[in-house]
């Protein structure tokens, strides 16, 4: 299960805290095997997140090559992943994220409000640091499974997820799947329309009982999105708004 602790959040400069300028780092505890993290900071001066910026806990000495990152390409599809690698094994000046292919290192931006699948090989922490988006996250997604999540530092409510789909064209098989502790998913959500289920708005309703889900999403906490069309857009909130 992805824990979370908020270990810095400052103001950069002024004492004045301006939203756009705050940033900060948080740790997220991963166990061995896969693990959906969203990165709760996009890279400071900008609304993208930087794969390096996402640091794995791990001494050099113990890295084995086979912690990995995989991303999706723009059809939804796992295409490449990138290795946990210190310096000395690459020629670089500083541990790093490594592609697979090339064996350079990688040099990727993530979308805000996108998660990635982290094969650890032992119960870790990931390091994650940048700045505090005051926008909120927007990711269109493909019609399939999408790694999405809660890409701010704070504890959200999955019905702060929202996707753009007017309720007359709901067709009540969008959901999000949650993952337990092994990395399985156990709990289903759909998107249903508020006349469907007695609710006075659209949202994420548990696929078991019925009723809205009341359901919390921890930081950096990744899901499953799965969409019945391509285009959907699915829409996460700052966390300073």
């Amino acid at each position: 299960m992805l824990r979370a602790t908020i270990l810095a959040i400052v103001p950069a400069g002024a004492a004045e805290v301006v939203s756009s300028n705050i940033v900060g780092y948080q740790k997220v505890d991963i166990q061995a095997g896969f693990n959906f993290v969203a990165p709760q900071f996009t890279t400071i001066g900008d609304t993208a997140i930087d794969l390096q910026s996402i640091r794995l806990d791990v001494a050099d000495a113990d890295a084995t090559g086979d912690e990995n990152i995989q991303v999706l390409d723009e059809n939804g599809n796992p295409v490449a992943s990138y290795y946990w690698y210190p310096a000395d094994w690459f020629g670089g000046e500083k541990s790093g994220w490594v592609d697979g292919d090339t064996g350079d290192l990688a040099d990727v931006a993530l979308e805000n409000g996108m998660s990635v699948l982290v094969e650890g090989i032992d119960d870790s922490t990931l390091t994650i640091y940048g700045e505090v988006s005051n926008s909120d996250a927007e990711s269109v997604a493909v019609a399939g499974f999408n790694f999405v999540g809660n890409s701010s530092p704070k504890t959200i409510s999955i019905q702060d997820l929202q996707i753009d789909v007017a309720d007359e064209n709901a067709t009540g098989d969008d959901n999000i799947q949650i993952l337990d502790e092994n990395g399985n998913p156990v709990a289903t959500y759909y998107w249903y329309p508020a006349d469907w289920f007695g609710g006075e708005k659209s949202g994420w309703v548990d696929g078991e009982t019925g009723d809205l889900a009341d359901v919390e999403l921890t930081p950096g906490q990744g899901v499953l999105f799965e969409s019945v069309d391509d285009g959907t857009v699915i829409f996460a909130p700052s966390a300073i708004k």
